[in-house]
């Protein structure tokens, strides 16, 4: 199965290498799409790895970027952590994304972009709360269109990496087995 990871805004580290490790137990060697072409940075904090995404990328050119790997990857499954799923949220409405499906965990900017309808069927991983919107409205508009399932978690945002102040080890197992009922099915 081809597999694509989508990075959050602290790219290529050790959560992105856990996960990777995890999937070559299914024999998988996931392709990996991250902001910063390549080049590893060690963030003190999320504030710092967020203003150097907005700096390095940003959301519309990591949009770019997703939709152009996507469209030369053409992956079955495409798994997305926060700004990383938000852009596969926007490209899951595009007629050349030939895929099975999407897991997008918890893509904040998905409260930007209501008025996309995924075209693949779309696994949309939510925390309990986030502090931009209510997480229980937006999972209800967007679990109402074709294609969407969605998700509350009892998660903060940023559970799946153990860079976020928020990672939960009980979160990153859930995750995990989420991934692999995708990978299984």
């Amino acid at each position: 199965m081809k597999i694509v990871i989508v990075t959050d805004i602290f790219g290529l580290c050790e959560s992105i290498d856990n996960l990777i490790r995890h999937l070559a137990h299914y024999m998988i060697n996931p392709v990996v799409i991250e902001p910063y072409q390549g080049i590893r940075y060690n963030f003190l904090s999320e504030q710092d790895a967020y203003e150097a995404f907005i700096e390095k990328c940003g959301h519309d050119k990591y949009l770019s970027l997703v939709s152009k790997s996507l469209s030369i990857e053409k992956p079955e499954l495409i798994i997305g952590f926060s700004a990383g799923a938000s852009a596969v949220w926007r490209v899951s409405n595009l007629d050349n994304l030939e895929c099975r499906g999407a897991i997008c965990f918890y893509p904040a900017q998905i409260r930007n972009h209501l008025d996309i309808k995924p075209k693949i069927p779309l696994k949309v991983v939510f925390p309990c709360t986030e502090s931009a919107f209510d997480v229980l409205d937006i999972s209800n508009r967007v679990s109402s269109y074709e294609n969407v399932n969605t998700d509350i978690t009892p998660f903060q945002h940023g559970f799946m990496n153990n860079r976020s102040a928020a990672y939960d080890l009980s979160g990153e197992m859930y995750g995990l087995k989420l991934i692999e009922m995708n990978i299984s099915s």
